[in-house]
């Protein structure tokens, strides 16, 4: 914002005029962004602002829940504040083990999903989805394999070792690497992992040998 010299001069020259609203306006907004902040993990915050949805999406929300929207769109934060917090450890847990993406399952992806992707509607590149997806298998291998415990089938994730995740976000969280800030999210991300759940695997079926697309 531009100030004309002549208003600059008569601030510098009378400082004990400023109002408390100037005074204060800087601890206002670090307080203020304070608010914004869901969770911190590894020294990184995750604000709202962060894992807000887009304009596009949140006009799509909002002409589909109508007046649940708001309710509708705190959820969806919630979900991509979550997972942001997954993609953060997961990082943080691969580096730790060596953990490098696996290009031969890349490409087995690509060859296989690679249509789906073609189109120009396309959020993501088949590329982007394919090193996500393969690395996730990856992490989860070795995370099941030093944690072990229960496995649950989601559409989303026909593996999920959700014992193992819980075993791994519960040691940063008392080492302190993992705060979650907001209570209405730490509700949410820690009810995940609380049994019964609805599509649990049987443990002779549980096979971590070859990720689920091969």
């Amino acid at each position: 914002m531009r100030i004309i010299s002549g208003f600059l001069f008569s601030l510098l020259s009378a400082p004990l005029l400023l109002t408390p609203q100037f005074a204060n306006a800087e601890p206002v907004a670090e307080q203020q962004a304070e608010k914004n902040v869901l969770a911190i993990v590894l020294k990184t915050r995750v604000t709202r602002a962060d894992v807000m949805p887009s304009e596009k999406e949140r006009k799509e929300i909002k002409a589909q829940a109508k007046e649940s929207y708001g309710e509708m769109l705190n959820y969806l934060i919630r979900v991509n504040a979550s997972n942001r917090i997954y993609e953060l450890v997961l990082n943080d847990y691969a580096a730790q083990k060596g953990i490098t993406l696996n290009q031969a399952l890349v490409s087995k992806f690509t060859e296989k999903f690679g249509d789906q992707f073609s189109g120009e509607g396309a959020s993501k590149s088949i590329e982007e989805v394919a090193a996500k997806q393969v690395m996730q298998y990856q992490v989860e291998k070795a995370m099941f394999k030093e944690f072990g415990g229960r496995v649950i089938f989601r559409q989303s994730n026909p593996q999920m070792p959700i014992d193992a995740y819980k075993a791994l976000l519960s040691g940063y969280r008392e080492s302190g690497q993992l705060q979650i800030v907001d209570k209405d999210l730490e509700d949410a991300f820690w009810s995940v992992f609380t049994p019964p759940f609805q599509y649990e695997i049987a443990p002779e079926n549980i096979d971590f040998s070859q990720p689920w697309w091969i």
